[in-house]
């Protein structure tokens, strides 16, 4: 069983029953019109951008991020510390804002398979031609893979609709990816991380921009976590949503890829990568509080 739009949407509820102070607004709406929530823990002046789902199979890294609230807020209430890290002086000086489902319609895709009474799913049978998607989609609702819309060196990767790798008619085409940089231009923030699987590494560079400094704060995540440091190559070194980020803004930005194994990877693994993925949030926190 995956983790799908639905499990997301009862256990932000589930927080926010829990957790009062916790604040869930939406930033925009998906192709086939589901929210794409947001939700804001902490109250410092600086701020963090945290994202996961960007693709379809990729459902693990909800599930941790909603996890990862949970247990934050668990240790915050009880002044306890997390990881070895001081929740209570992250909780003051850094306010995260988490995004855990980009891509709610191609979770859904690939957890659930098409309903073919939805015009949406017709229409990528007719642009994609396969029938059935739960183990190769990482697109969005219209096939536009949603990690290579972004504008920081777009390029067409494949030239038409597909499970992966198609960047879309133009930058920023897709309604996701609108959300997505909307909120991020307007709020100011300080970092970006964008959680993907797997291969348990950290890119950290994008076209050279602050290369030295963006070494030294991701070797701090790497020594945390035991993850392996990757300078972008090829297809994964443009068009994703941390490469915008560095570029437009000059700021750090990080792309984590938990777990190993072959996406789908199981919901089952979510204690193995559960605490390595919690430090790296912990601790890019104390890098820019």
């Amino acid at each position: 069983m995956g983790y799908d739009y639905l499990k997301l949407c009862n256990d932000i509820k589930d927080l926010t029953n829990k957790y009062k102070s916790l604040d869930v607004f939406h930033i925009g709406k998906s192709v086939m019109g589901r929210s794409i929530y947001c939700i804001r823990v902490g109250m410092g002046k600086r701020k963090i951008f945290i994202g996961g789902a960007y693709h379809g199979l990729e459902y693990l890294t909800s599930l941790f991020l909603i996890r990862f609230i949970d247990e934050y807020m668990f240790r915050i209430i009880n002044k306890w510390w997390f990881a070895g890290f001081n929740t209570e002086d992250i909780f003051k000086d850094v306010t995260m804002f988490i995004v855990p489902m980009v891509n709610p319609d191609g979770v859904d895709i690939a957890t659930n398979g098409l309903d073919l009474l939805n015009i949406h799913h017709r229409n990528l049978i007719d642009t994609v031609g396969i029938h059935d998607f739960r183990h190769v989609w990482q697109a969005n609702a219209r096939g536009v893979d949603l990690n290579h819309n972004y504008d920081a060196n777009w390029k067409m990767t494949v030239p038409s609709p597909s499970p992966t790798k198609y960047g879309g008619e133009n930058p920023e085409s897709e309604c996701e990816t609108q959300a997505i940089v909307n909120f991020i231009r307007k709020t100011d923030f300080d970092m970006l991380l964008a959680f993907h699987s797997q291969g348990k590494e950290i890119y950290y560079s994008f076209d050279g921009t602050n290369e030295k400094k963006a070494f030294l704060a991701a070797q701090k995540l790497a020594d945390i976590s035991g993850y392996t440091l990757i300078r972008p190559t090829g297809s994964d070194s443009y068009g994703g949503c941390k490469d915008w980020f560095i570029k437009e803004f000059g700021k750090l930005g990080f792309t984590i890829e938990i777990g190993k194994g072959k996406n789908p990877l199981p919901i089952s693994m979510i204690d193995d990568v559960f605490l390595d993925n919690a430090r790296i949030i912990l601790c890019a926190s104390e890098i820019i509080s």
